[in-house]
């Protein structure tokens, strides 16, 4: 059987259970795991099908059982379990993804994490005793490292591994966890939800989280748990047991708390690509276009850089004054401060060491012992320093930064040991200033740092092609099993709106707001941000209803008046547009893009003498604005006084003219029975495209006639300037 015929099979399975055609699904089901050589397994689903047969039996003999629902969604999760365990038999044949080419070495290997824990730990007690003694452990220390590594792999391929995850729970709950096992089993767990989904990972992680008393556990736990609900929304809910499990949170105060701060910060990577595009195309193109001035400076003053010229230097304070360079720096910092990583950006570079080709490696703590690193004392100091600053970097930049410390020259680490050094105390304090906001800072901080490490990953890893990427779109929380009820409160809702909603992401905004407007019907505020989302998909319509709810809960001020006008004017509703920019010119009188905008809705309402009196007042106001001269000269035509109309024509002429102005130029002088003067308008207009001339030419055939002319003599007039003229 190939394998486009397993996942047609796969997908058949689904939807028979969907439709609850149990019995058609345990035979697809079987013949699945026949065709992928997974007999053992053919039993179990035997036995699946012979409770089921019971259950029926009992059914039809009108047997009551309250347990049914139950049990039938229990087989159902099981079933798809078992085609799961098909489709992946099948892909692991020869698919060059890097789970699958995991999959099949792990397979041979036959691994088991009890084993793997076992032997962990013995090799962390002889290490103990070695360095007790004071003998060289390096060996040891390359024994245990891969030993996390084999946990890891183990875990990341493993699925319906029930014993595994039993033995896994027990150490993680015991107290006496390694922190590094803990972060390898739980981010391998993750990653693995994300390619199958797997009942008893979800509950291992929930066992893990209920029972963490660290709240770093806790924390990669609830991570693990949240990205586990993304893609696997109805297997979960049609999951009696899992549902009244998750169901217990609604009673925790402290995992709300919890869920909110993993949701901000899943929520906070979306400004990441948009950071580094920023920094990428404008602030270092900026810095760049600085550094002549900057090194210019340097020169003139002094011949050596020092780190307290860059502190305070009005000079340098004069060259970024003429730059954008400033306010992109602000820009920055605002997204910072509202989680944005910056990080990112700085060490995206840097995962291109051998040491990041193992997905495992994107996992670990921070370890300044860590085999491939060889740092001198000094530097060993440095990045320690830098890890225990809560927040700033996550565990995989940590890495990142310490490889290449070691690579660089001694005169480049030094200097970078002293920029450092200086930065240090800023550093140190604006993490306390954070984490001092937070009633669980320890928690908040892994939080950040674990999503960081996943996104870095996702976005980073060489080999990620085939890892479904969770970060690829807008986490639809509300969505999500027991969580999205949880979370639909008026504070969520308001911080993920806001957040939204400030960063430009209306689509991803507008489900918040609307669902905060259903509670708050009198916020006009609410209405206008739900109007400008709208507005922003180009759904016109919904905005004007939107804009018009909140000009009834307040008096419009000039930004819901011109909202209102301009997409009343997108919806062709040229008068109601043309009042509302009236209404608008009546706050600001002489704003002359209302002004012209004003004149505009009223020539296309007919009324051309009210545009002529509008773009008169305009061109009062700017008198040698083309834009607006070309609105005069116009609507002079279409009111017959076409001298005034030529005289405004040679006025933008003069000024430098467009295809459109020779062309409306020939029409004044055809109107007034210039002929000659109108073919030499025309021949300027049609230079250089005549296909683009005929066009403009024929759509404005009915306007010529309209005002008088002769529709022939127009035509021959035209076509005289594409030849000679006698």
């Amino acid at each position: 059987m190939t394998l486009d015929k397993i996942k047609e099979l796969h997908s058949r399975v689904n939807s028979e259970l969907d439709a609850s055609h149990f019995g058609k699904a345990i035979s697809t089901v079987k013949a699945m795991l026949k065709e992928t050589g997974l007999n053992r397994q053919v039993d179990n689903v035997e036995r699946i099908g012979e409770t089921f047969r019971y259950m029926l039996h009992y059914l039809l003999e009108g047997v009551p059982d309250e347990g049914r629902d139950r049990l039938l969604s229990e087989i159902s999760e099981q079933l798809r379990g078992y085609a799961d365990l098909a489709l992946r038999a099948a892909l692991a044949v020869d698919c060059p993804d890097y789970y699958y080419s995991l999959l099949r070495f792990n397979t041979l290997r036959d691994e088991h994490v009890s084993d793997i824990l076992r032997e962990y730990g013995e090799i962390s007690s002889e290490m103990s005793l070695a360095e007790l003694g004071g003998n060289d452990v390096t060996d040891l220390r390359k024994r245990r490292e891969s030993q996390l590594t084999r946990l890891f792999n183990a875990l990341f391929t493993s699925l319906g591994a029930d014993a595994d995850y039993a033995d896994l729970t027990r150490y993680l709950n015991s107290g006496y966890a390694d922190t590094n096992v803990a972060a390898q089993a739980l981010s391998a767990m993750t990653l693995a939800q994300l390619c199958f989904y797997d009942k008893a990972k979800l509950t291992a992680m929930l066992d893990i989280y209920d029972n963490a008393e660290n709240p770093e556990l806790a924390a990669r736990a609830l991570v693990g748990i949240v990205l586990s609900m993304i893609d696997n929304k109805a297997r979960i809910e049609a999951d009696t047991a899992l549902m009244s499990r998750l169901s217990l949170w609604n009673d925790s105060i402290e995992t709300y708390r919890r869920l909110q701060e993993v949701i901000k910060v899943i929520i906070g990577t979306r400004d990441t690509e948009r950071v580094a595009a920023k920094m990428k195309d404008e602030v270092i193109p900026e810095l760049m276009k600085l550094r002549p001035d900057i090194m210019k400076t340097l020169r003139e003053g002094s011949t050596e850089l020092d780190a307290a010229m860059l502190e305070n230097n009005p000079e340098w304070e004069e060259i970024l004054s003429k730059s954008d360079l400033t306010k992109k720096m602000q820009e920055l910092s605002e997204m910072q401060s509202d989680g944005a990583d910056l990080m990112m950006v700085t060490f995206s570079n840097l995962k291109q060491f051998p040491f990041f080709n193992t997905a495992a490696n994107w996992f670990l703590p921070f370890d300044s012992e860590r085999s491939e690193l060889n740092l001198s004392p000094e530097m060993k100091r440095m990045v320690e320093m830098l890890h225990n600053i809560g927040g700033v970097i996550c565990d995989s930049d940590m890495y990142s930064l310490a490889l290449a410390a070691e690579r660089m020259p001694e005169a480049q680490k030094n200097m970078m040991t002293g920029q450092l050094s200086a930065q240090f105390e800023n550093m140190s304090e604006e993490a306390k200033s954070t984490l001092t906001k937070s009633s669980e800072p320890a928690f908040d901080t892994a939080a950040l740092k674990t999503v960081r490490d996943l996104y870095r990953f996702f976005k980073l890893f060489r080999k990620r092609e085939g890892f479904n990427d969770p970060f690829a779109r807008p986490l639809k929380f509300l969505d999500l099993p027991v969580v999205g009820t949880m979370m639909s409160e008026e504070e969520v809702l308001r911080l993920v709106g806001e957040f939204y909603f400030k960063r430009g992401y209306y689509a991803d905004a507008l489900p918040m707001l609307e669902a905060l407007a259903a509670e708050n019907a009198d916020d006009a505020t609410l209405w206008e941000k739900i109007g400008f989302c709208h507005q922003s998909a180009g759904r016109f319509a919904q905005a004007r209803e939107a804009y018009s709810k909140a000009a009834l809960l307040k008096t419009p001020g000039p930004w819901l008046t011109n909202k209102l006008a301009y997409v009343n004017r997108r919806l062709g509703n040229y008068a109601e547009a043309a009042e509302y920019y009236t209404n608008a010119l009546e706050m600001d009188p002489d704003n002359v893009s209302l002004i012209m905008n004003a004149g505009n809705m009223l020539l296309e309402t007919g009324d051309v003498a009210g545009a002529l009196s509008h773009f008169y007042h305009a061109n009062y106001l700017r008198s040698d604005n083309q834009k607006v001269m070309r609105a005069v000269a116009w609507v002079e035509l279409l009111n017959g006084n076409f001298a005034k109309s030529a005289d405004y024509y040679s006025r933008i002429i003069a000024l430098g003219a467009q295809a459109s102005d020779y062309l409306n130029a020939g029409h004044a002088a055809l109107l007034q029975g210039h002929f000659k003067e109108a073919v030499n308008f025309y021949r300027l207009s049609a230079e250089g495209n005549e296909a683009d001339f005929d066009l403009a030419f024929n759509a404005d055939l009915a306007t010529l006639e309209s005002l008088g002319a002769n529709r022939r003599t127009a035509q021959l007039i035209a076509d005289a300037a594409a030849g000679p003229v006698s």
